[in-house]
């Protein structure tokens, strides 16, 4: 499992075994586990910055965090319910 697979475990720690065998197996969901991952280290480098552009870009990475989520969530029941 990859550094940033373990922040969607962090934020669903009940799904855990789920999130780390699904992604070890679809490398569809490894990627969307990968890309939120990636988001959460950029929102948090630009929360250490100050400045309308960081602000900016911090409520953006917030966005896209709630939207993978959304996603994670979403691809990873239907993998849990067969669909």
């Amino acid at each position: 499992m990859s550094d940033r697979v373990r922040y969607v475990v962090a934020r669903f720690p009940d799904l855990a075994l789920a999130i780390k065998q699904y992604s070890s197996d679809n490398r569809f969901f490894r990627g969307l586990c990968e890309d939120y991952g990636e988001a959460v280290e950029a929102q948090r480098d630009c929360e250490m910055l100050s400045g309308p552009a960081a602000l900016e870009r911090a409520g953006a990475c917030r966005e896209l965090i709630m939207d993978l989520e959304r996603e994670i969530l979403l691809d990873l029941h239907r993998s849990i319910d067969g669909c």
